[in-house]
């Protein structure tokens, strides 16, 4: 998840190469949510004998991947002129050929949301990935509230929000589309390194909050009767970062279920933003672990609560079977 945070560094520091890379690597010793878990004497040494090796701009930032490594964080990364420099999870070549379709696919569909009504009683809503900053968060946002709220909810018995493709980008345009089954009040957020409290998301009026920022500012057509409905949420492989975080906001929410499988490893923390030389370089920085709203907290990756591996079908929602599975324990809800 990437937070509203974009801190200018211009302190003074030895740059290897045109990189500030001492500013970098300090940042990262400092802010990581993960510092605590590795022996810095060592990486310190491997890092500096990296960059003594270093002949290339690119030498020099993969030695800050190596530091990604060694703390086993898959999420931060390098910006740098177009291009991001990353430690990335390994598969093996079943894995792959699993998750590189969902992968296309989700980039295929970012930003569009999908809807169908099964059974006549239930809404199937596909959200994938959102991309927005400054006031297309709210376009954003309004669009998928409008999506949800399309037809008379009145007449649902329950709704299926499918997150499999959803690979992450602007969480506040998801929450703040969402809010009317969000719900009112707290609905999650994330600790520091130091078990801290980082953040806290609610919602308040129908909108976002981060903390006391006002993330969206978006008028819903029909958040009175939203918020008690029963709530099936799927889940999977491709479900990252702010995916994963969403996901998260709706567990302990009463009458919704989690069903499908385990999201992305090592993409449920809250990202900050640290530029560096006017923007040219930034570090996309893992700085908090994520909870839900029984502030739970997610060090790695969100489980269903009923776990279901095959039977995707994307295109035809009503024969895809964690859908049909999404749908028959709402049929259950919809009885008592």
């Amino acid at each position: 998840m990437k937070r509203k945070v974009f801190v200018l560094l211009f302190f003074a520091c030895f740059c290897h190469g045109q990189i500030p890379i001492d500013s970098i690597y300090v940042t990262i010793k400092r802010e990581s949510v993960h510092r605590n878990s590795i022996d810095w004497k060592t990486t310190d040494e491997v890092f500096h004998r990296q960059l003594t090796g270093a002949k290339t701009a690119d030498d020099t930032l993969n030695a800050v991947v190596e530091v990604f490594r060694q703390l086993q964080d898959y999420h931060s990364n390098i910006q740098y002129l177009g291009r991001t420099f990353s430690n990335y999870p390994e598969f093996d070549e079943k894995q792959l050929q699993q998750l590189m379709p969902l992968v296309n696919l989700s980039n295929k569909n970012t930003g569009v949301f999908r809807r169908k009504i099964i059974d006549q009683k239930f809404l199937y809503l596909q959200v994938p990935s959102i991309q927005a900053w400054g006031n297309d968060v709210n376009i954003a946002a309004k669009a998928l509230s409008d999506s949800l709220c399309k037809g008379n909810l009145s007449k649902l018995k329950g709704v299926v929000i499918d997150l499999r493709l959803n690979g992450g980008g602007q969480f506040s345009a998801m929450a703040g589309g969402l809010a009317m089954l969000l719900g009112e009040g707290y609905i999650g957020g994330g600790i520091d390194a130091n078990n801290q409290t980082a953040y806290e998301f609610t919602i308040q009026s129908g909108n976002l909050w981060i903390g006391n920022f006002q993330a969206t500012n978006v008028q819903h057509d029909c958040r009175s009767l939203a918020s008690k409905i029963p709530v099936a949420i799927l889940i999977g492989p491709n479900t990252r970062s702010s995916g994963s975080i969403l996901a998260l906001t709706f567990r302990g929410r009463k009458n919704t279920i989690l069903i499908g499988e385990p999201t992305a490893e090592g993409y449920t923390t809250g990202n900050d933003y640290f530029a560096y030389m006017n923007g040219t370089i930034a570090l996309n920085l893992a700085t908090s672990f994520s909870t839900d709203r029984n502030r739970n907290v997610y060090r790695s990756s969100v489980n269903p609560d009923t776990t279901i591996f095959v039977g995707d079908d994307f295109e035809h929602p009503e024969k895809d079977e964690k859908v049909i599975k999404a749908v028959a324990w709402l049929k259950t809800i919809a009885r008592k």
